[in-house]
């Protein structure tokens, strides 16, 4: 079997916005406005003709605020990631092998051995690649074709299971 993956990734903005919705709803804050918003939606529709109509009104307004808010506003913060960041005009040249996770753009080039990937995280959509709690490397699995399983089968070699959260496929 390989034991190898290399291939190139090019970051969207579609794949910026993933990658922030996915940290926005993996979190107590994000979790606790879809709470708030379902809640408030349920006083709403409980009190509908009990209350002046207004005040129904407002509730449904406040819960469509919580529940949007956070979608739109990543949507323009990803836009403006992907076309600010220097990092991101060229595709990042990704290697990964038995020594680690290696990111190359350019002349510039790091490794991160195994033992320092905080935690390696398959969503529907990315392979998310820890190097500590709050910054990540994103790899697009539409970008990585048939290399998933070679990813997958590495990390299953050197990574302590509870810092591996991948499926199999």
């Amino acid at each position: 079997m390989v034991n190898k993956a290399e291939f190139d990734i090019k970051m969207t903005i579609r794949d910026m916005y993933r990658f922030n919705l996915y940290h926005a709803y993996h979190n107590s804050q994000g979790i606790l406005s879809i709470v708030l918003a379902i809640m408030i939606c349920v006083i709403a529709v409980l009190t509908w003709g009990d209350i002046d109509m207004a005040y129904s009104v407002l509730y449904l307004f406040f819960a469509g605020v919580l529940l949007l808010y956070i979608p739109v506003t990543l949507r323009g913060k990803s836009k403006l990631q992907v076309e600010k960041s220097p990092v991101f005009k060229q595709p990042l040249h990704y290697v990964i092998d038995e020594q680690g996770i290696t990111t190359s753009q350019g002349d510039a080039s790091a490794t991160m051995p195994w033992k320092q990937v905080y935690k390696l995280v398959s969503t529907k959509h990315a392979i998310l690649v820890y190097g500590s709690r709050i910054r990540a490397n994103v790899i697009p699995r539409d970008q990585i074709g048939e290399h998933y399983a070679v990813i997958f089968q590495l990390a299953k070699e050197h990574m302590d299971g509870n810092r591996m959260l991948m499926k199999e496929k």
